[in-house]
């Protein structure tokens, strides 16, 4: 079946998880009295809905901030966000990221609390909450042969959701820490989890198993009222993502970056809970075959490269027509003609930013996730240059910022960058849509000719430290600014072209095959193909592979991760990065115009610190106090913290 636009219509279960999750307490933990019990809630199917409802708002990822002044986005952590707070000091302190990035995380002040939380939860750690979230799909998992009038297909259908749920869970606690407790059943008391922590080996072939088992059990296809339901090729995704994890350097170790993770590893035998015993490149083949599984899946379920030959958006456009297909697929997740169901999205989050009863996308939301959003009040999400410089030339060559100039606009637009830039980016002096019109990201002039645009931080003398580019995808630019347009993309299948490409070339060098699926997403994009002339053998395609999938995933909680698994983030985080800083000016003219002259310079950030036991995230001290993560002689606590 050929799925080209499906209905933004969320079956009754999972529209309800949003009054479920909004006022969440612990629903389904173990009941305090009353006459809500387990069984009465998995009695009937319709009780037993609400509870694979509360499921998938506990397990299911999403990238929108939440209402929460403990919240922002993850790539605050890497070097495609500077996020700047000078109106509202106390929220940095609340994200902890500040001390992320001066190297001064610790099990009391982690990302365990902050950019990388289970988003949706409310309060604990993060990695509290995947254990919560876990417990749910175990519940699930365990009580859904109880309901008494559902047939055996909707049963089995329930527990293919669940699997995947609970392995999503892991997952996610899996990139963070490395080798975690594997729970496969409800906790009993208290639901403490006082479980040691499994081998990477041990946690990747218990997930993987969990993955084909949801995909045997789950359809290909949904009805479009069910749009956003798990689905066999969902399980397969995540199966794939798992694997190419597990098969890159931070846990597949070649000799030659051992020296690089050192610091970060036990060098006895506890690092089976870090990563693999030793290097074999049959996991790349591994991961190949699972990516190129999701491909094939998809092709068969009606999912397919969105791509109408439109890299480029249109100039001046406030309606769908005029977006090009890069940003149709990111700003406006359901076709370009206002219908719903992205051809692109395996699998997207529902729980949908714009609607309040679910506690969603509400103030803090607004403020932490972009300034341009707002017109004014907010943070801003700045994209330092160095990020930005990934960005190719739409010819394909690299370019190198300027240091200074007077008209930000036409510099930043006379680049001429790969089309995916001006679909991801905010930026001095572009028009944006007729309600925002030109993008005000200018301090005020020096001789008091012009006043601070809206878009500069909260206090003129703060914004010292770049305003002029600010991450945008996600933020809704047609149909009157409607952010109902949006659902997080959990799994789109760009990501699996990208991942086979890779995985094909770390196993066997650049193929033809490898060219061809790097390939197909830059010409969506409206880019030239590599060839074997511009990248010559494996290292060159892993270069070229990295940049593509960095550009082509942006801000979509994917950098993280790679700069991770690549056991690349300590070379490109330890650094000074800098941004453009734009300012009004008359520049002599007379009478002065009635739009300024937009002069700007490059600033630095500051410098950042990324210590190499950064890659493994120390487990919050409530846990290691307890003693069961590790055994006898060790706290289970990773290295060096």
């Amino acid at each position: 079946m050929k799925r080209i636009y499906i209905p933004f219509l969320l079956l009754a279960v999972i529209v309800t998880a949003g009054t479920i999750t909004g006022c969440k307490k612990e629903f389904l933990e173990k009941p305090k009295g009353g006459d809500v019990t387990v069984d009465t809630i998995f009695h009937t199917q319709r009780q037993a809905q609400y509870a694979v409802a509360d499921m998938y708002g506990w397990c299911m990822p999403t990238g929108f901030t939440m209402n929460n002044s403990a919240d922002s986005r993850e790539d605050v952590l890497t070097d495609q966000v500077h996020l700047l707070l000078p109106g509202a000091a106390w929220v940095a302190g609340n994200l902890n990221y500040q001390y992320y990035i001066a190297g001064g995380m610790a099990p009391t002040y982690s990302i365990d609390r902050g950019p990388i939380t289970q988003r949706g939860n409310t309060g604990g750690t993060a990695f509290s909450s995947w254990y919560k979230s876990i417990r749910k799909a175990n519940l699930v998992l365990k009580n859904i042969d109880k309901v008494t009038d559902a047939p055996d297909e909707w049963k089995t259908d329930v527990k293919g959701q669940a699997l995947f749920c609970r392995a999503m869970a892991h997952y996610s606690a899996f990139r963070l820490y490395g080798g975690i407790p594997i729970v496969s059943d409800v906790l009993a008391g208290e639901g403490r989890i006082l479980i040691p922590r499994s081998s990477v080996q041990a946690v990747v072939d218990t997930l993987v198993e969990w993955c084909d088992l949801a995909a045997a059990m789950l359809p290909a296809v949904r009805p479009t009222n069910d749009y956003g339901k798990i689905t066999s090729v969902a399980a397969l995704a995540l199966k794939a993502r798992i694997l190419l994890y597990a098969a890159s350097p931070l846990y597949n170790t070649p000799d030659n970056m051992k020296a690089a993770v050192a610091g970060a590893r036990f060098n006895d035998e506890r690092d089976a809970v870090l990563c693999y015993p030793s290097y074999s490149k049959d996991r790349w083949k591994r991961a190949a075959d699972a990516a190129k599984a999701v491909i094939d899946a998809a092709a068969a379920g009606g999912v397919y490269l969105y791509n109408t030959g439109k890299p480029a958006t249109t100039v001046k456009t406030d309606n769908y027509a005029g977006l090009g297909d890069y940003e149709a697929v990111c700003n406006n997740v359901f076709g370009t003609t206002g219908a719903y169901g992205n051809p692109e999205m395996i699998l997207v989050n529902t729980y949908n930013q714009n609607d309040p009863n679910r506690n969603g996308w509400a103030d803090w939301g607004r403020y932490n996730f972009s300034k341009v959003r707002q017109m004014g009040w907010g943070a801003k999400n700045n994209v330092p240059v160095e990020f930005l410089q990934m960005y190719e030339k739409r010819d394909g060559t690299q370019w190198t910022a300027a240091a200074s100039g007077t008209d930000f606009k036409a510099y930043f637009e006379g680049l001429n960058l790969d089309p995916r830039a001006y679909s991801s980016l905010a930026y001095a002096g572009q028009w944006y849509n007729s309600g925002k019109a030109f993008l005000p990201y200018y301090k005020a002039a020096a001789d008091g000719t012009y006043a601070k645009g809206a878009l500069v931080d909260d206090t003129n003398a703060g914004d010292g430290t770049g305003s002029a580019v600010e991450c945008s995808k996600f933020v809704a630019r047609v149909d009157n600014n409607n952010d109902n347009h949006f659902a997080w993309p959990v799994f789109r299948l760009a990501e699996f072209y990208l991942s086979y490409a890779e995985a094909l070339n770390e196993f066997a060098g650049p193929s033809a095959e490898a060219f061809q699926y790097l390939n197909l997403i830059r010409q969506r994009a409206g880019m030239p193909d590599k060839d074997a002339a511009m990248v010559p053998d494996q290292a060159a395609f892993r270069t070229a592979i990295q940049n593509e999938r960095s550009v082509e995933l942006a801000f979509e909680d994917h950098r993280y991760n790679d700069l991770h698994r690549w056991l690349t983030a300590h070379l490109v985080l330890n650094q000074a990065f800098r941004g453009f800083t734009v300012t009004a000016s008359t520049n002599g003219v007379t009478p002065k115009p009635t739009n300024p002259f937009l002069n700007w310079s490059l600033v630095s950030y500051g410098s950042r610190t990324f210590p190499v036991k950064y890659y493994y995230v120390p487990f919050p001290y409530s846990e290691i106090s307890m003693r069961y993560l590790g055994n006898e002689g060790w706290d289970g606590q990773n290295p060096g913290w």
